[in-house]
């Protein structure tokens, strides 16, 4: 039996983590969340994640400080930024700070699935 694999979902928007999670489930993925991204912080010091997937624009810490983070404490960790917002730049300067993947918002669920797949070797 294969292992299960941790997401970590983040995302200011609690709907959007909410759908995001449900489906995630579906596929056999644990996955926990957070709505900001010192919260993320404090839930990968206690669980190990596999992979986290988080928004770029959120208050506070955004996705580009909280990859830095990651990657930093975490450096295995697989980052996978998102974001509806200038999403061609979003994306060149998300790729240029390390993250693995970029999935413009809106996006369709099976994308996000096919690239934590691939990403994770599930």
């Amino acid at each position: 039996m294969a292992e299960v694999k941790r997401v970590l979902v983040v995302d200011d928007e609690r709907d959007m983590v909410r759908v995001i999670s449900d489906f995630l489930k579906n596929f056999g993925y644990e996955v926990s969340f957070a709505i900001a991204g010192h919260s993320a912080l404090d839930i990968m010091d206690k669980l190990p994640v596999d992979a986290v997937v988080s928004d770029i624009s959120m208050p506070g810490m955004d996705g580009f400080q909280l990859m830095m983070e990651i990657k930093n404490r975490w450096p295995g960790t697989p980052v996978i930024l998102m974001t509806g917002l200038s999403v061609k730049e979003a994306e060149k300067l998300a790729f240029s700070k390390g993250a693995d993947a970029f999935i413009a918002k809106p996006f369709y669920m099976k994308d996000l699935k096919e690239v934590l797949d691939k990403i994770l070797g599930k």
